[in-house]
């Protein structure tokens, strides 16, 4: 079920669809990367800074990753964008990392098999909210107005935090949301969830420094359930 404008469905951007749920985060040191694999999650933040304080000295974050709740996400991106930390992605970077993690990199490394993702960020005005409708019909109308409430308060800080991020890091804000506008319309029934950029159109949106590893791009879907449309700069 997609809905437009409203405000209340920003905790269904707190993860990637659960299908794409990953196994236990994992964020060590390997070589001279920060390696990070799994969920964006607060302690696998926490991990990361850590490390960093004790090897200041490496300046490479490799991620692969479908993503997290929106303001870990935008947490994991500023300490990324602060640090002036290369990002390397070699196989998947997938909402809130494709939105807040990847452009954030001084530097942006992907593969040709890579796949940036995105599906929506805090600014959009449709979001997928079957499971969020599901928890709210399970609950008594007191406990249902609570939950409103703080959702909405919950957008509400989210959209103006990720305008502040944008700004900070030099993004088009529409990064997050292109896919969704009426210009990309014709994908709407055809299945997809979500969309990825072409290097050109990345570069349009102010995503610079992006380098590909042993090109061309060979483009391969994240796993086959999973299906995405490309933009590129012509097209916007």
């Amino acid at each position: 079920m997609r809905v437009t404008n409203c405000l209340y469905l920003g905790f269904v951007l707190c993860n990637a669809p659960s299908a794409m749920a990953e196994l236990e985060t994992t964020v060590v040191v390997k070589g001279d990367k920060f390696v990070y694999e799994g969920d964006i999650s607060d302690d696998a933040n926490e991990t990361l800074l850590s490390l960093y304080k004790n090897n200041g000295q490496i300046k490479t974050l490799e991620i692969k990753s479908y993503g997290g709740e929106i303001n870990l996400g935008m947490d994991l991106g500023e300490f990324v964008y602060k640090n002036n930390l290369t990002v390397e992605v070699n196989d998947y970077c997938f909402s809130s990392c494709a939105n807040y993690v990847f452009p954030s990199g001084k530097r942006k490394l992907i593969s040709n098999r890579a796949v940036i993702g995105f599906h929506g960020g805090a600014s959009s005005n449709e979001f997928d909210d079957s499971e969020f409708e599901k928890e709210l019909a399970s609950l008594s109308i007191q406990q249902r107005e609570e939950t409103l409430n703080e959702a909405a308060n919950y957008m509400k800080d989210s959209i103006k935090r990720e305008d502040a991020f944008y700004s900070m890091i030099g993004v088009d804000q529409r990064i997050t949301t292109l896919g969704q506008s009426d210009d990309f319309s014709q994908f709407d029934e055809g299945g997809y969830d979500g969309w990825y950029y072409s290097i050109s159109a990345l570069n349009k949106l102010g995503v610079d420094n992006v380098f590909l590893i042993e090109p061309p791009v060979e483009y391969k879907p994240i796993r086959s359930d999973l299906t995405l449309f490309e933009i590129d700069a012509d097209k916007f």
